[in-house]
């Protein structure tokens, strides 16, 4: 949590760094992200998808569990992850 200087107390913003988590696996635990549509820096309503996962031949789709900014993204399309894994940031 960051909070922002330079501003009024009545308007004190706090901005939030929260986790994108890979969705859970088939079987084995693991999924693949297929396909990222968004960006780092992108723009992002929460409930929005970000990302396409599989899991043995199941797809999903990974949404924002917030609205904001996407600070990092830590995992490449194409890439294996436990469930649970922080694939992503965003910064609220």
């Amino acid at each position: 949590m960051k909070i922002l200087k330079n501003v009024s107390r009545d308007s004190l913003a706090i901005e939030m760094d929260v986790e994108v988590k890979a969705p859970a696996g088939g079987p084995t635990g693991e999924v693949t992200i297929v396909e990222w549509k968004k960006k780092e820096g992108d723009t992002v309503q929460k409930g929005e998808v970000i990302a396409t996962a599989n899991a043995v031949k199941v797809s999903s789709e990974v949404k924002a569990p917030a609205s904001g900014k996407i600070k990092k993204i830590n995992v490449k399309a194409g890439s294996k992850v436990k469930a649970g894994t922080v694939i992503a940031v965003i910064e609220s």
